[in-house]
């Protein structure tokens, strides 16, 4: 059903352009990390408040913070020349939760809505909260859902990162706003370090070349 999506926005795009003049191209995260926010930046930050960069991705709240999670992508892969058609980023779901104290745990199968906003904060490290814009992108999970890809459609933000209109500084995860909060643990993703490269998260771009 995706594909043919993908294929009918082309033909549109592109006229009397055929489907196989559509291409792909499937990115993997050059930079992502796990940060909090909420968090009390006291005197002890840097134990309470680390920036979790392991093979998870954590979305949701645990002790005294939030966790959101930040993707980078670069897009040198795209020709420059490139009509872009639609670009989607996919995390894998395998049914692992985050817990406190740096543990991971079997979700409990209730439902989350995830969303994808830009960041507005070069340097993710240089201040201790990111800025971030507002959502580019959703993605729902139901209830007792079977481990599988999470998808958000990016395309306008993607569009816009090519444009030169906003700056390619990356994209954050989080649940979404009203039901974030301290205890409300999300999914931990698998990270552009876990160890099966298949299950790493990735931006998918079909574009036409003009």
């Amino acid at each position: 059903m995706r594909l043919a999506l993908v294929l009918m926005l082309a033909l549109a795009l592109a006229g009397a352009a055929r489907a196989d003049d559509v291409r792909v191209v499937s990115l993997p995260a050059v930079e992502d990390v796990s940060l909090p926010f909420w968090c009390d930046w006291g005197y002890d930050w840097p134990e309470r408040c680390y920036r979790d960069d392991s093979a998870r991705l954590d979305v949701g709240g645990v002790d005294d913070k939030v966790w959101r999670s930040a993707l980078r992508f670069s897009l040198d892969a795209v020709p420059a020349n490139a009509v872009l058609v639609t670009a989607e980023l996919s995390l894998w779901y395998d049914r692992t939760c985050v817990a406190p104290r740096r543990r991971t745990r079997p979700c409990e199968g209730r439902g989350f809505g995830l969303v994808a906003r830009p960041i507005f904060t070069a340097s993710w490290f240089s201040e201790r909260e990111v800025a971030f814009g507002p959502v580019a992108g959703t993605s729902e999970l139901g209830e007792s859902a079977p481990p599988g890809w999470l998808v958000w459609d990016l395309t306008d933000l993607v569009a816009a990162w090519r444009a030169g209109d906003q700056e390619n500084d990356g994209v954050l995860l989080s649940l979404v706003d009203e039901t974030e909060g301290y205890g409300v643990g999300g999914p931990a993703f698998p990270s552009s370090t876990y160890p099966n490269a298949a299950l790493r998260p990735r931006l998918t771009v079909w574009y036409l070349l003009e």
